[in-house]
């Protein structure tokens, strides 16, 4: 029987071609450790099309001929069931992050030590030969394996999203020091980098924050306790007071809603979200937020309508997935998580989430939450 694993090494680097060579050379003896290396297109596409069964591809990020996005969607495509790996010289948390939204396992540091480090990660999965799964059995559904590899993707996110607080936190500290005791001989000019540096550590703990909220939500089931959405709607209004009164925005209720039994903290993360993003792309309109809700059979839909800048069809498709973001709002703050934690939260109360929109005619987001009651009536976009 074939114990063994197939890698295929995606790189124009010749030394690291044969750094990570001599590293799995015992392995490629004994365990049967099969490491194929493409360094141009046509290797690649000639290995990824080929009859060979690759576990593992490890992706180069400094790709001569592609980048490493397009090369990954590729591998994605054609090898779903492979675990793919990413070097990269990138230091960014936010290119690690980026590479395990897009659908890469691990990323490893294209230097000695990752070399190592995954050297000794490809010799664990041959000694283990064919007991070790790395993705859904071929034959499982692919509503499954699609939700297998979510579920494996978000927890690497958290685990990368943790390790990275620590490091963080230090560089915050570091940047700190600087602002404070060494202004003068920073100069202007320094200052400003300075200033540039903070701005950019502070979104990316922000970014580091919302990932680790997601990563909760799903690993905490609710507590589910009556909830009076009519209060919780006016406490989160209580919050964007300020900003409402600056923009002449308003919300209202169409009618009384519900008390529902809901998870209280996770529901305030919820229309939060979802008032917040409406504020964030409002268009050059008065802000005008309308909150309605209507029973469906045994359900409670709650929507969420504003006259914003309203969101492309295929915009719409996608922007509940994490990491997402409309067309436009690159301008805009924020790291695509807002939609994602929203989809998560209804996702833990049995329901689902919602858009309907076009662009320049605003926006309704609807969810619904499953309650005992058989009475029915279905919500309707509000023209």
């Amino acid at each position: 029987m074939d114990t063994g694993i197939s890698v295929l090494f995606v790189s124009a680097s010749a030394a690291d071609e044969k750094v990570l060579s001599t590293l799995l050379a015992g392995d490629e003896a004994g365990n049967g450790v099969r490491l194929r290396t493409a360094a141009t297109a046509q290797a690649f596409y000639d290995a990824l099309y080929s009859e060979e069964s690759y576990q593992v591809i490890v992706l180069d990020d400094q790709q001569p001929w592609s980048d490493w996005q397009s090369v990954t969607t590729a591998c994605s495509k054609s090898r779903p069931n492979a675990l793919h790996i990413l070097l990269t010289d990138s230091a960014q948390p936010e290119r690690q992050v980026a590479a395990l939204g897009a659908g890469i396992a691990a990323v490893y540091p294209r230097n000695s030590a990752g070399l190592i480090a995954l050297a000794k990660l490809v010799s664990r999965l041959a000694a283990q030969g064919q007991s070790f799964s790395l993705r859904q059995d071929p034959q499982a559904s692919g509503e499954d394996a699609e939700a297998d590899e979510q579920e494996d993707r978000e927890k690497l996110v958290y685990a990368v999203s943790h390790d990275l607080q620590d490091p963080l936190q230090l560089a915050r500290r570091y940047a700190e020091i600087l602002n404070d005791d060494f202004e003068t001989e920073l100069g202007d000019s320094g200052s400003k980098v300075l200033e540039h540096l903070q701005f950019n550590l502070g979104r990316t703990q922000d970014m580091l924050d919302e990932l680790l909220d997601y990563s909760r939500l799903e690993n905490s089931p609710p507590d589910r306790r009556p909830v009076d959405l009519n209060e919780l709607l006016d406490e989160v209004t209580a919050l964007y007071k300020l900003t409402l009164d600056e923009i002449g925005g308003s919300i209202t209720r169409q009618q009384s809603l519900p008390t529902l039994v809901v998870d209280r903290r996770q529901f305030q993360r919820l229309f939060q979200n979802l008032i917040g993003n409406a504020i964030k792309f409002r268009g050059d309109r008065p802000l005008q937020i309308t909150v309605r809700s209507q029973r469906v059979r045994n359900e409670w839909r709650i929507g969420v309508k504003d006259n914003g800048i309203g969101i492309a069809e295929e915009d719409a498709k996608r922007i509940f997935g994490m990491f997402e973001r409309a067309g436009g709002a690159e301008d805009q703050p924020g790291n695509g998580m807002g939609l994602a934690i929203c989809k998560r939260i209804v996702q833990n109360h049995g329901g689902k989430i919602w858009v309907r929109s076009s662009p320049g005619s605003g926006s309704v987001f609807i969810f619904s939450v499953t309650q005992p009651d058989d009475s029915a009536e279905e919500l309707e976009d509000e023209n």
